[in-house]
């Protein structure tokens, strides 16, 4: 389907701005955080912690990233409607829930989080773990990996990053902060392979696998996109009018249908 069709009718049969402020007016869901999670902080440029929440899972929190936190909770949604990585909340964090020394204070407010997955490791931080033999990179689960490429190619993900889980491989996509900077070209598409230590970028490149994880991203309807683009708080800290929140969802629904033809530059 050519694309200025594609667009048409992705804005004319779901993403018009009445339809998406309807679902804006039934409001989020907030998750309150109740305590300070006892996992060291991230040393990442925007500082998470993580906190348990109300629901009993723990979140790494996070009150600002490149592109607004509409990035992170969009990408998050989206990772976990296809399988490729950690569901994102809307969390409220306040000053019962802050530890005393004050060291996650610019955390309070209406901030994101990104549920907390046992086991893994930061990709960036891979490398002394295979060095004193506790993870071996060949033990790098293929198929996860093929979804982790595919996912993040689709989502132009800048920052690229992944974890790593130490006792089966599986390759998680993670930190999305810096999705959606460039809208106003969603084609070409450019393969994005987050680099891990020891590993090969042609893992998980098997046409089966690669077409599998298509596949799943080809799945995910127009409608789901603008529920996904949907519910999100505003602010500064946040990026998310109303039209940049619409031009999000027709971006991403115009590289879902080319994401195809462009990974098969990278399929054997």
């Amino acid at each position: 389907m050519r694309r200025e069709s594609r667009i048409l009718e992705f804005l004319t049969e779901w993403a018009t701005a009445d339809r998406l402020l309807a679902l804006d007016a039934q409001g989020y869901v907030v998750i309150e955080a109740l305590t300070i999670a006892g996992l060291s902080p991230s040393p990442t440029a925007s500082r998470p912690n993580a906190f348990v929440g109300i629901d009993g899972k723990t979140y790494w929190v996070k009150a600002g990233v490149q592109q607004g936190l509409v990035a992170e909770v969009i990408a998050g949604r989206l990772a976990s409607r296809v399988g490729v990585g950690p569901a994102a909340r809307i969390l409220r964090v306040t000053t019962d829930a802050l530890p005393s020394d004050g060291s996650a204070n610019h955390l309070e407010g209406v901030v994101c989080g990104i549920e907390h997955l046992e086991g893994v490791v930061n990709c960036k931080d891979l490398s002394p773990l295979i060095a004193n033999g506790q993870f071996t990179a060949g033990a790098i689960d293929p198929a996860s990996r093929a979804k982790t490429v595919v996912f993040q190619t689709w989502l132009g993900v800048g920052d690229q990053q992944v974890l790593v889980n130490l006792t089966n491989g599986r390759v998680s996509s993670i930190d999305h902060g810096d999705c959606f900077g460039h809208l106003a070209n969603a084609v070409p598409i450019d393969l994005v392979i987050a680099p891990i230590p020891g590993v090969s970028d042609s893992v998980g490149r098997d046409r089966l696998l690669v077409e599998s994880a298509v596949s799943l991203i080809e799945g995910v309807s127009d409608r789901e996109l603008l529920g996904v683009v949907s519910q999100i708080p505003s602010g500064d800290a946040w990026r998310s009018p109303t039209d940049r929140r619409l031009a999000i969802g027709e971006w991403l629904a115009v590289r879902r249908d080319n994401l195809r033809v462009a990974m098969g530059r990278w399929m054997v």
